[in-house]
């Protein structure tokens, strides 16, 4: 074993410890929410990793191998190769994460590219492990050690070919990230390529491993510290709004006028007394658990919510009030106390303000890309310009919007019109709010969703 090789040894040693530093940290940040974009970065680490300590083996122990020696080479090129694909499909899923919270990725994205990568990623698992037996992809004889074999091209063509599709992703949305996202996504892009082209060209320098740890740490360093930071204040953001909403749902008014609804209930119709009592009780009960909930939850649920307040309300304001529900998608997630907070605006806001009363109709539909939720009133309605200096009157509307999008990526519209009424329309995207895929991640969409195209 030559200086050479002890170079290489050092280099992989270092690699693979550091990688398994910052997967570990990066494991440790997503603990506890549903964060992708950090678990796929510790993908990448701990694959970079394994790579790293199998690479080792390919400079120690030198030929000829005894039959310890030979298992040790053969388990550890099993281990290098098996390890190159994870490691780009864990950044395919690393973009593709990160860029959907700044803007709507091509619906081909996730629906052709992951049985097609699932269809690659199988059959490059069958070429590592045939060539345990036939040495396609690399042979280690005990005469020789570890040599590459006569189809180690197929291994090349299928890192290329993926680290292509990653290069195309990021560069059709370069211009949704920032200087440092760039400097980090590039890095990645330029340096594993650059190391492989002089790997293949020259056998006996191990670089491409200590060049996907340095554009690693180029990413830890200009984005993941960054991001972990954003985190944090998007954290505190959510917990001043969850502050925000809870003082906004103890509403005394609405206490006292149900309260007082009931009694005379009471007096007039105990049946129907009891049955407000039921609808009063499972409100409060309903909000109580909202107000501690840290993720989206199920549409079915919040609606539910909403048809209890609007029938309480029903029962305070008889004819005054009428309700509608056309729900034809319910099949994804939202923040809790979003659409209840947007039927009690129609209601205080819109319908009552009328004398004569009016309709409040709520709506649920599907989209390709979305899931719409609208809540529409025929009440008095606002003049938009004059309602954004009005911080107290419509704090809920603006709670509300924050939360959709800190929590699922989406957007709350409001349109108005003086005297004709209002319309609020929440979009939910499909990779955020469906069902399986709810983000609790309080990233949110850092960025303002800039709407850049595929």
């Amino acid at each position: 074993m030559d200086s050479f090789d002890l170079f290489n040894i050092a280099l992989d040693g270092y690699s693979a410890l550091l990688c398994a530093m910052m997967g570990v940290h990066a494991l440790i940040a997503a603990r506890g929410r549903r964060d992708e974009v950090s678990r796929c970065f510790a993908g990448i680490c701990l694959a970079n990793a394994v790579m790293a300590l199998g690479d080792i083996t390919s400079w120690a122990p030198a030929p000829p191998l005894d039959q310890g020696q030979y298992a040790l080479v053969m388990a550890g090129s099993f281990a290098y190769y098996v390890a190159v694909m994870p490691i780009y499909l864990f950044f395919t899923g690393y973009i593709v994460s990160y860029l959907e919270r700044r803007t709507q990725l091509a619906p081909t994205v996730r629906r052709v590219a992951p049985p097609l990568l699932g269809a690659l990623f199988v059959a490059y698992s069958i070429c590592c492990v045939a060539s345990l037996w036939n040495g396609m992809l690399f042979v280690v004889t005990p005469e020789a050690g570890y040599e590459r074999g006569d189809l180690f091209w197929i291994s090349q063509a299928s890192v290329i070919a993926l680290h292509l599709f990653n290069a195309v992703i990021i560069l059709r949305h370069f211009g949704c990230l920032t200087a440092a996202e760039r400097l980090g996504f590039a890095s990645y892009l330029l340096l594993p390529m650059v190391a492989n082209a002089v790997q293949v060209a020259l056998f006996g320098v191990a670089l491409l491993n200590a060049a996907i740890t340095l554009a690693l740490l180029i990413i830890f360093i200009s984005i993941q510290s960054e991001r972990k930071a954003l985190l944090a204040r998007r954290e505190q953001e959510l917990a001043e709004a969850r502050a925000d909403i809870m003082l906004s749902q103890i509403q005394p008014h609405f206490l006292y006028n149900t309260l007082t609804a009931i009694r005379e209930m009471c007096l007039s119709d105990p049946a129907e007394a009891a049955r407000m009592v039921t609808d009063f009780s499972a409100y409060l009960r309903e909000n109580m658990a909202s107000l501690t909930s840290r993720v989206p939850i199920p549409f079915e649920r919040e609606l539910r919510h909403a048809r209890t307040y609007l029938a309480l309300e029903q029962k305070r304001f008889g004819n005054r009030l009428r309700v509608e529900f056309d729900v034809r998608a319910t099949a994804f997630s939202l923040p809790p106390l979003s659409l209840q907070a947007l039927a009690e605006n129609a209601v205080r806001h819109g319908v009552t303000k009328r004398e004569e009363g009016g309709r409040v109709r709520v709506a649920s539909a599907e989209e390709p890309d979305a899931f719409v939720v609208t809540v529409a009133d025929d009440g008095v309605g606002f003049e938009p310009d004059a309602a954004r200096l009005d911080g107290r009157l419509h704090v809920g509307i603006a709670n509300v919007s924050a939360r959709v999008k800190a929590l699922c990526g989406g957007t709350l519209v409001v349109d108005s019109t003086p005297g004709a009424g209002t319309r609020a329309t929440l979009r939910i995207p499909k990779g955020e709010g469906a069902d399986g895929g709810a983000v609790g991640s309080a990233e949110g969409g850092a960025g303002g969703g800039s709407g850049c195209p595929w």
